[in-house]
Order: structure tokens, then C-alpha cells, then sequence
């Protein structure tokens, strides 16, 4: 009998594949976006905020699920996605921070919807087995995107280019052009044949128990809050920290080389997990991976050179697997709720709001290197958590 989620799976990977290329392109301009409106690492971090504020409706966009269907809602991300995207162009023309905001906000919401009901289809699209490993892929996927966006740019902007006037018609046009495709995939997600996949999350959970009553998913949400907030304060600070004199002092040019570096670490990591969780308990590997982050953000901290610049680089291999192994522990055996747990896991990105703030505030007083301590709790929580899951197994 022939497959029939086959090609829905492969079209929710070409999803995570180009929105991860769209958000790289996105964000690896934050530097340029600090000098162009004259920001300080605070403010620089406010598009942070507003791209992952919208996560406080990940549990209102899981509910809704039940209604208009995962491909629906893929659909609706990818056209916000899309609006969210061609928002930056008249706030980069203008020199309107708050309508680059705006725009991020839009972006937001799409990357909300997206993973709220992408989630969910990646482990039901195929063996229950093997869940963890089609999420580790279709976020793999994503990464191996990133690598590519900042690799690219070298082509797109001319190395003679330097100024930050002088890149913007270049990331105008570029964010033209991503807001087009990002259309034309909507409507191909339109108009996909609808693979019912709601079913596979309806076993027989009891009535009188809700998605609260369950500890293992509430610390899980509690660990991706955290995780995820570090994560997006590392993406966003990576050039930041390697240009900054008192740390590495390299040039533009060659931080944009070393982010296609960083994300091709980062994609290693996603994709040895594909494979690595098939012959491990995911429990294990993601304990592994917490103490492996803590040592190399303990060297960033504390070196100085290319020591500090390999150090926060590695960071990617370690962190890849954490949110995609987080919330496949957690959102195990939910059943029929398993569309508002998915909503509340991706309101972790929540975090991906605030935290970024947060160190951005501790790095204007006390320095941008010192600021990285904010990450041990996190990968300490994490990995205690996994310890917990692995104790119940």
C-alpha cells in the first residue's frame, strides 16, 4: 500500500528547512541593525523579544489546532511568516526601529504556528519509535539552512561593501525575495492533500485529567523556557562576542565567515542526533550534551582569542539536540492533548524573549563575556530533568 504521509512529512521538512534559511538571513544582520538605529546590547536584543513574544499564544494556537487542522495552521504560519518578512523592508527605508519590531513580531507568530503544529506532525507522520529522530532531522534541517544563509552572503554583499548604509539595499532586496517564496510556500501548503494525523494522538486519555496535571511535561516546558532563551542570546550575541576588541577583535567580514561556521556545528549535532538517538536512550545523550555545553561556556567565559572564539562555537554541538529531545521527552504519551501540549511546549520560546533581554542588560554593565554565565542554569536544569526522565524509564 502506498505511503500517503509521505508527502506531507517531506513537505513539513522543506518548511523547517527554509524557514531556518529565512530567520539566519534574518538575524545575522543584528550587528548592523545596532549600528544603523544606534542601539545599545539591550535594545539590540529587542527583536529578540518581539519574535518570540508571540509564543505566549502557543497554547491558544494548540487549541486552535483542534479546529482548523495541523496543515491548516501550517498554512496560516507560513503566510505570517511571509507578511512578517516583507515588514522589514519599509522599516529599514524609514529608519523605523519600532516597524522593524513590527516585522519581527509578524515573523514571530509564523515561527509560532509552525512549530505548535510542525512538532506534532513530525512525530506522528511515521513509526512512534522513531519520533525523536524525525524531530532531531526536520530541525537538522533548519540548521543545515543556517549554514548556508551566512555562507551565502559573502555572494550577495560584495566584500568592498562595509558600511551599514551601504549593505541595506542588499538586505532589502533579500528580504523581498524571502518574503516571495515564503508566499509561494503558503500556498503550497494550501493546496497539499490533507494527511488527517489527529487520530494518532487520540488513545484514550482520561477526561478528568488535563496537560496541567502532568510533571513531566510542565518541567519539560519549565527546561525549554530556559534552554531556548540561552540559545537565542548565544545566536544573537555570536558576532557581537567575536568582534568585540576585549574578546577576539575580528572583523565583520569574517564574524558573517564564522556564523556559517557555528551553524555547521550546530547542524552536526542535530544530524549525528538522528542517528545517535536510534542506539541511545535520548535521556543519556541529552545528559551528555548539558555537561559538554557547560565546559565549553565555561572556557568562553574565561579565554580570551581564537580559545574563547572555538569555545562559544562548539557551544552549537552540544545545545542542537536540546529543545527537539526536551520536548519529545515531554510530550510523551500525551494522547489526545497532545495539540495543547505541543502549544505549551513552544510557549517556551517564550524565553527566547526574555532571556536574550536580560543578558543584553547584564552585558552593558558588567561586559559582554561575563554576561554568558546566564547559561549554566540552564543546562543545569536540563540535564537534571533528563536525569529525572531517564530514572522513570
Amino acid at each position: 500500500m502506498r505511503d500517503k504521509t509521505g508527502p506531507m512529512l517531506y513537505l513539513v521538512y522543506f518548511i523547517y528547512f527554509f524557514c531556518g534559511l529565512t530567520q539566519c538571513f534574518e538575524g545575522v544582520f543584528l550587528p548592523e541593525f545596532k549600528a544603523y538605529f544606534h542601539l545599545n546590547y539591550q535594545q539590540q536584543m529587542y527583536t529578540m523579544f518581539a519574535k518570540n513574544i508571540p509564543f505566549l499564544l502557543a497554547v491558544g494556537i494548540g487549541y486552535l489546532i483542534r479546529y482548523i487542522g495541523y496543515k491548516n495552521c501550517m498554512t496560516a504560519a507560513m503566510a505570517l511568516f511571509a507578511g512578517g518578512t516583507f515588514v522589514l523592508v519599509p522599516g529599514l527605508r524609514s529608519g523605523r526601529y519600532d516597524i522593524v519590531l513590527l516585522g519581527f513580531f509578524f515573523i514571530g507568530l509564523g515561527f509560532n504556528a509552525e512549530i505548535v503544529a510542525g512538532n506534532p506532525m513530525l512525530t506522528a507522520l511515521g513509526p512512534p519509535r522513531d519520533a525523536s529522530s524525525r524531530l532531531n532531522l526536520g530541525n537538522a534541517l533548519g540548521a543545515v539552512a543556517q549554514i548556508i544563509a551566512p555562507a551565502t552572503l559573502s555572494f550577495i554583499i560584495p566584500a568592498a561593501v562595509v558600511t551599514v548604509t551601504g549593505k541595506l539595499p542588499y538586505m532589502e532586496g533579500l528580504f523581498l525575495v524571502l518574503g516571495a517564496v515564503l508566499a509561494v510556500v503558503a500556498g503550497m501548503t494550501l493546496l497539499s492533500r490533507n494527511t488527517d494525523i489527529a487520530g494518532s494522538f487520540e488513545k484514550a486519555a482520561s477526561p478528568a485529567r488535563s496537560m496541567w496535571s502532568h510533571p513531566r511535561l510542565m518541567l519539560g516546558f519549565v527546561s525549554i523556557f530556559l534552554i531556548l532563551g540561552v540559545e537565542a542570546g548565544l545566536f544573537g550575541f555570536y558576532r557581537n562576542f567575536l568582534e568585540d576588541p576585549s574578546i577576539a577583535g575580528l572583523t565583520a567580514h569574517q564574524s558573517q565567515r564564522m556564523f556559517t561556521v557555528y551553524f555547521a556545528v550546530f547542524a552536526l549535532g542535530r544530524l549525528a542526533a538522528s542517528w545517535v538517538q536510534t542506539r541511545i536512550l535520548p535521556t543519556t545523550h541529552l545528559v551528555f550534551n548539558t555537561l559538554g555545553a557547560m565546559v565549553c561556556l565555561a572556557i568562553a567565559i574565561l579565554a580570551k582569542g581564537m580559545i574563547a572564539v572555538a569555545a562559544i562555537t562548539a557551544i552549537g554541538f552540544f545545545i542542537s539536540i536540546l529543545f527537539p529531545t526536551l520536548y519529545a521527552l515531554a510530550i510523551e504519551n500525551m494522547d489526545d492533548l497532545t495539540g495543547q501540549a505541543s502549544g505549551l511546549l513552544v510557549m517556551g520560546f517564550v524565553g527566547c524573549a526574555l532571556i536574550p533581554v536580560l543578558q543584553g542588560k547584564i552585558a552593558d554593565s558588567i561586559g559582554l563575556q561575563l554576561s554568558y554565565v546566564v547559561g549554566f542554569a540552564a543546562y543545569l536544569f536540563a540535564g537534571f530533568y533528563a536525569l529525572g526522565m531517564s530514572r522513570r524509564a
